[in-house]
């Protein structure tokens, strides 16, 4: 049996760890045989469940993180805010918009106009049922005067956001944009509940996997 046989076969009986298993591999120069194709269906992710606790270990951090869409700078909160929450869109693996909290969307004949359908039976962490004004109320934080966020820019050309009943937000923009839809998947644009600000962004109530 070789050493890689030897530590696959005690990683599949669960004898050594994930991390004992990868430091062991990477002292045999074998890097490819972290391949997913040598461990057992055992060793897999399990059937994801509700519950339990994510941990993350990550490099950097400074006492002047927010969690703040519109200060979102840094790639530890950042990856913290993905967790915690979503945007309308979601830019999948092949770079293309894919529904998130909107289930769907269309654009008038000019693009001018974007209705979003979102989804029904969202709710955020504080038990709060995500309707079109947490949408409006949300994307607005962005383009205030006073906003500094970076994604004040992407935002220019929305004249207008309005709801037509409370799953239905609509952006009016002063010029034809095909690629609105990438636009709402930016990390900045997440939604949270009308009316958050201040220390309540630090609270983390979002609609994501995790609070």
């Amino acid at each position: 049996m070789t050493d890689l046989s030897f530590l696959t076969q005690l990683f599949n009986q669960k004898k050594i760890s994930r991390r004992q298993f990868i430091t062991g591999v990477s002292a045999l120069g074998l890097t490819a045989a972290l391949s997913p194709a040598l461990l057992s269906g055992n060793a897999m992710a399990a059937t994801p469940r509700k519950g339990g606790t994510f941990r993350q270990a990550m490099t950097g951090g400074a006492t002047s993180d927010s969690l703040d869409p519109a200060a979102l700078l840094a790639s530890q909160p950042i990856n913290v805010s993905t967790q915690l929450s979503n945007c309308l869109v979601e830019i999948d693996h092949n770079f293309k918009p894919v529904p998130e909290l909107a289930e769907a969307w269309d654009a008038s004949a000019d693009a001018k106009i974007w209705t979003f359908k979102l989804r029904k039976g969202v709710e955020f962490h504080n038990g709060k049922s995500m309707t079109a004004e947490d949408v409006i109320y949300s994307i607005n934080h962005h383009r205030g005067e006073e906003s500094k966020s970076a994604a004040k820019p992407f935002l220019k050309s929305v004249q207008n956001i309005k709801s037509d009943g409370k799953h239905i937000v609509v952006f009016e923009l002063d010029q034809g944009s095909a690629d609105f839809p990438f636009i709402m998947g930016d990390y900045h644009l997440r939604i949270y509940p009308d009316g958050t600000q201040g220390k309540d962004w630090e609270k983390g109530i979002g609609t994501g996997g995790y609070i």
